[in-house]
């Protein structure tokens, strides 16, 4: 009868450790790095309040002082460990500023997740961080849907939470921007995308605000531990100086990214908008 009692507990566990309403209370989280090796190819969109070109991206601060970035991430081959992430799809978003997993206010993964791969990758950012730990305050498994309209227009929705539509092409038959060097976590390059709607309203992680056709971007994933292991992420050396430091400039020139022109990117944006 105990064992019985034991293991329909722990059948239980999942539904405890991460939550199946996005309405209920969120449950907290901690993780650490086991030392794994990992691997990603995906995609990602992220919208948040700056202003477009994202000062943040290229090691500046944020427009406003704060920067309630959100993003989507689907990952279509991948692993950590032993665990297949393959088709694993999450959404998190930041409270204070999108440039530190140490203000991550709310992460929610796709209902098709196990919690396998869920902790798994907890363990994945947690290596983002120096001490190779993290807190992750609000953790939540939730429907995210996705839509995808001739391989441009996206729309990724958290019913009664989250609403994303972004459109690669900036209502043109092709993008007219190009990939450029910026910081980010899950990749070195990134393109600016045009924000249609951006609205957040998650009052258990105190989440609640519209930044819609503000800045968003796009990012091709294809990354693995090495890149953080030697050193090879431009977000590695972030320091909020304004512009791209030595580092950060040194580590462009290896790679042969393509350096963004600020000004010119600006007026293009303003001109497509």
């Amino acid at each position: 009868m105990k064992r019985a009692l034991v293991l329909a507990w722990l059948a239980l566990l999942p539904l405890v450790v991460f939550g199946q309403n996005p309405l209920r209370t969120p449950d907290r989280y901690s993780a650490a790095s086991d030392g794994s090796d990992w691997h990603l190819k995906g995609e990602g969109i992220v919208c948040c309040p700056c202003t477009a070109p994202c000062p943040c991206r290229t090691n500046d601060k944020a427009s406003y002082g704060h920067c309630e970035a959100t993003l989507y991430l689907r990952v279509r081959q991948g692993h950590y460990g032993p665990v297949n992430l393959n088709n694993l799809s999450l959404v998190n978003t930041s409270g204070n500023c999108a440039m530190s997993y140490d203000h991550l206010a709310a992460l929610y993964f796709d209902r098709a997740t196990s919690r396998e791969q869920r902790e798994a990758f907890l363990k994945l950012m947690a290596g983002f961080s120096p001490t190779q730990s993290a807190e992750f305050p609000s953790v939540r498994v939730v429907d995210i849907k996705t839509e995808v309209t001739g391989g441009h227009l996206y729309n990724i929705s958290i019913p009664g939470v989250l609403q994303m539509i972004v459109d690669r092409n900036w209502g043109r038959s092709e993008s007219p921007m190009s990939m450029l060097a910026a910081s980010d976590y899950f990749s070195n390059t990134l393109q600016y995308v045009k924000n249609l709607r951006y609205v957040m309203h998650d009052t258990e992680a105190n989440l609640d605000f519209d930044y819609s056709r503000r800045q968003a971007n796009y990012r091709e994933v294809d990354l693995d531990v090495q890149q953080y292991r030697s050193k090879r992420m431009l977000i590695q050396f972030q320091d909020g100086k304004g512009w791209f430091n030595e580092d950060q400039m040194r580590l462009i020139r290896e790679l042969g990214l393509t350096l963004p022109d600020l000004e010119a990117n600006r007026r293009l944006i303003a001109s497509i908008r």
